[in-house]
């Protein structure tokens, strides 16, 4: 008599359409986030508070952020520290993990505008090094990488100075605020960027338009990016907000143009911007035909908090392919900075 089947060897047996469910579903990184505003010690990081307090067209970009983090009333105007909403790291965290991100990359700043009415020694927007290592880097292993902030404002080699901090902060990279530094290819900031080359780290410069106090839109256009292209071939450059708003068009040619040149597709209030860039498929697809291992998915988060999830939802609903969907959501950018998954 024939002995009867193994069932359950049979059930176990790889290559089985169960086994094959139990893939674990693509985690992503969001190339983009800024640290600081948080509610706990936010008095001591010049600007920051800023965000949430006032009747500015930032502090009004944040409302919806207010009403995520349990605000009664996001539409009134608050003014003091104590004021603002509970954001912590530990609500970054949340985020991430209901989104399916593994990693955020966070912005620490450092700039100073012009002067302008009111502030003669311009307005100034700082989110230590040493903070956001210690508040997120540290305290979330595994979870964020961040970037320092750099201008020239107080000199050249203060500025050299800024990038030495980041280094040894143990940051891949830098960012340089047009918006609150001035232009990119200034010579003030040339030593800087031969010290990025020197010590192996990447260069941001924000590219869209701002809003924030004493901004002015002139530093902001990416065509001066082309400078920093051209003269420091071997520095690794991303275009922040791929000049939204401003530029996009000589945006992307730089990212075409410069084979050292990289860029995201962040825009802070998407309803503000028609969904451009994340919901347009001319522009996606574009982006998917000419520089496919180029572009990162970053969010500006805190800032697009009220729709984190729905927005990275959205890119993978969307008819591209697979390959790109994965390079766009996390592959691109975790080479970009040699990100090792602890997973």
């Amino acid at each position: 008599m024939a002995e009867a089947p193994d069932i359950q060897k049979e059930e176990n047996t790889d290559g089985t359409i169960e086994k094959m469910m139990q893939m674990k579903p693509f985690r992503h990184f969001d190339s983009h986030g800024h640290a600081g505003l948080e509610k706990e010690g936010i008095a001591d990081r010049p600007g920051c508070i800023d965000f949430w307090c006032g009747n500015s067209v930032v502090a009004r970009t944040m409302m919806g952020a207010r009403a995520m983090l349990g605000d009664p009333n996001p539409f009134s105007v608050i003014t003091k520290a104590e004021e603002c909403p509970e954001l912590s790291a530990a609500v970054f965290v949340k985020s991430m993990d209901e989104a399916n991100i593994e990693g955020m990359c966070l912005q620490s700043i450092h700039g100073v505008t012009d002067p302008f009415p009111g502030y003669p020694d311009g307005w100034k927007w700082y989110v230590p090094n040493e903070y956001t290592k210690k508040a997120f880097i540290d305290a979330y292993p595994g979870r964020f990488t961040a970037v320092g902030g750099v201008h020239a404002r107080y000199g050249a080699e203060a500025a050299v100075e800024m990038v030495i901090s980041a280094h040894e902060c143990g940051f891949p990279g830098i960012k340089f605020h047009t918006a609150t530094a001035g232009y990119p290819n200034q010579k003030e900031m040339y030593p800087a960027y031969e010290k990025l080359v020197e010590l192996g780290m990447h260069a941001q410069f924000h590219t869209g338009c701002e809003e924030l106090p004493g901004t002015r839109t002139k530093y902001q256009n990416p065509e001066h990016l082309d400078d920093v292209g051209m003269d420091f071939p071997d520095l690794k450059i991303l275009q922040l907000h791929c000049g939204i708003f401003n530029n996009m068009e000589m945006g992307l040619w730089n990212v075409m143009k410069h084979e050292n040149m990289y860029t995201d597709i962040v825009i802070p209030v998407p309803t503000l911007m028609r969904f451009r860039q994340y919901f347009d498929m001319e522009h996606i697809r574009f982006l998917e035909f000419f520089m496919p291992d180029k572009v990162f998915y970053g969010t500006d988060y805190p800032m697009t908090l009220p729709f984190y999830k729905a927005m990275l939802d959205n890119i993978m609903l969307m008819p591209i392919s697979q390959e790109f969907k994965h390079k766009l959501t996390g592959d691109n950018f975790r080479k970009f900075v040699n990100w090792e998954s602890k997973e």
